[in-house]
C-alpha cells in the first residue's frame, strides 16, 4: 500500500478495471439490445447455413433414372423427342474409388451443352460431388474421382445437367462399384 492512500487507493484502481474484462453483464444490459443480439446470432446462423447451398441456374428438368453397367460401355439414354445421350466413363476396367475417371457425354440428335455432373450415393450419404464437363471435338469430358465408402458394394447416381435446344435437363444414370 502506497503511504497516504489509505484503503481508497484500491478502490480507484478497482473502478477503473472492470471485473469481468470482455464479459457482458447481462443484469445491467436493456432487455431490447439483449433481443437484438439474440435475433442478430440467430440470423447469422441461418444465413450461414443456406448461404451455401446453392441451386443451379434455371430450373432442368429431371428425368427417369436409367440403371447402366458402366464396366460394359457407354450408357445410352433415348430421349423421348428423338436422339440419344451416351454416358461413359474410362478407363472401364479400373472404375475404383479413389482411382481418376473420365467422364465423357454426347449426344447423336444434334447440338447439346453439357454443365455438370453431380454425383451422390444410392444406399449411403456421401454428399454432392460436383464436376464440370469441359467441351471436347466429340462431345464433352469430366475428371471425377469416386469417393471411398465402407460398404463393399456403393450404388452411385450420376445426375448429368445439360441443355438440348435450349431444354435444361437432369439425367440421372445409376450405377454400382464394388470396391476391391
Amino acid at each position: 500500500m502506497l503511504k497516504g492512500q489509505g484503503s481508497n487507493h484500491w478502490l480507484l484502481l478497482r473502478r477503473r478495471m472492470p471485473d469481468s474484462a470482455g464479459v457482458i453483464d447481462l443484469r445491467a444490459m436493456n432487455w431490447k439490445a439483449l433481443l437484438l443480439i439474440i435475433l442478430l446470432f440467430a440470423g447469422a446462423l441461418l444465413a450461414g447455413r443456406f448461404l451455401g447451398q446453392h441451386e443451379p441456374a434455371g430450373e432442368f428438368e429431371l428425368l427417369a433414372p436409367l440403371w447402366c453397367e458402366p464396366r460394359s460401355g457407354p450408357c445410352v439414354y433415348p430421349l423421348a423427342g428423338g436422339g440419344e445421350i451416351n454416358f461413359a466413363l474410362e478407363p472401364r476396367d479400373s472404375i475404383q474409388p479413389m482411382e481418376p475417371l473420365t467422364a465423357t457425354l454426347s449426344y447423336s440428335g444434334g447440338e447439346m451443352m453439357a454443365d455438370a455432373l453431380i454425383l451422390t450415393g444410392i444406399n449411403m450419404e456421401m454428399g454432392h460431388n460436383q464436376f464440370n464437363f469441359r467441351k471436347t471435338a466429340d462431345g464433352y469430358t469430366a475428371m471425377l474421382m469416386i469417393p471411398v465408402c465402407t460398404l463393399v458394394r456403393m450404388e452411385w447416381q450420376a445426375l448429368v445437367q445439360l441443355t438440348i435446344e435450349g431444354e435444361q435437363l437432369a439425367i440421372p444414370f445409376r450405377f454400382a462399384v464394388e470396391r476391391q
